[in-house]
């Protein structure tokens, strides 16, 4: 499976801001100062933590994409946006890192053991790599054909493939227990007209789900849901 350009979709995230911001949060605190995000996209994730680092380089595998987040971020000097494919590039000049960042990459990656441990040459001592990846197997469908998914990741499967890489689990931890319902009625009952989830979302739908995010983010802090939409990692050495 080809790697898909999926900048229309990740430019439909700026409707869903509030929600990208619900992303962040479950992963800020184990942000450090030397950062590798892998699959940077248009920059959403990084415009949320950039002023807290010292240095950030990101990675695409499209120019417009790297062009977008070089001139998104052109005031900060420590920013390098690259072209660059975890599995076949070598890292080793900019290399180590004490955090390495996928938000929803991993799940593009055929080999995605061998990704797990080409990311642990690149780390620190006692640092981090922190992975989103889109969780429920059994939600796997068009919508995730459409945008170059090898899959949806089934419980404990991304915990086992860390510890085949070599890798210590540090946290691990669902989002969003009640996403999993429209997701599976869009994906399941509604034709395919070849976009994603958030491609498929109206302006009053995400309205919708930006009072949701406001709802549902505070609950899920108290109450951990054992099962989400997304599944965050966290892994060390």
């Amino acid at each position: 499976m080809a790697q898909n350009n999926i900048t229309t979709n990740l430019n439909s995230w700026n409707k869903l801001d509030r929600y990208s911001k619900w992303i962040y949060h479950m992963y800020e605190k184990h942000i450090g100062k030397n950062v590798l995000d892998i699959g940077g996209g248009v920059g959403t994730a990084i415009s949320f933590y950039i002023e807290k680092a010292d240095r950030v380089i990101a990675t695409e595998l499209f120019e417009n994409q790297i062009d977008i987040m070089n001139e998104r971020f052109k005031d900060f000097s420590y920013f390098k946006a690259l072209k660059a494919d975890i599995m076949k590039d070598d890292f080793s000049e900019l290399a180590p890192f004490d955090t390495i960042i996928l938000i929803n990459v991993l799940e593009h990656i055929e080999d995605d053991i061998q990704a797990l441990a080409n990311m642990k040459k690149l780390l620190e001592e006692n640092g981090k790599i922190i992975i989103c990846v889109p969780a429920v197997s059994k939600l796997y469908c068009y919508m995730d054909k459409n945008v170059g998914h090898y899959r949806r990741y089934s419980k404990g499967e991304l915990r086992v493939k860390a510890e085949r890489a070599g890798l210590q689990v540090i946290e691990n931890k669902y989002m969003n227990f009640m996403g999993t319902i429209p997701y599976w009625l869009k994906g399941k009952l509604k034709k395919d007209t070849g976009g994603s989830f958030s491609t498929s979302i109206e302006g009053g739908e995400s309205k919708l789900y930006s009072v949701a995010t406001t709802i549902l983010e505070p609950i899920e802090r108290v109450i951990k849901p054992p099962v989400g939409i997304s599944e965050f990692i966290i892994l060390s050495k």
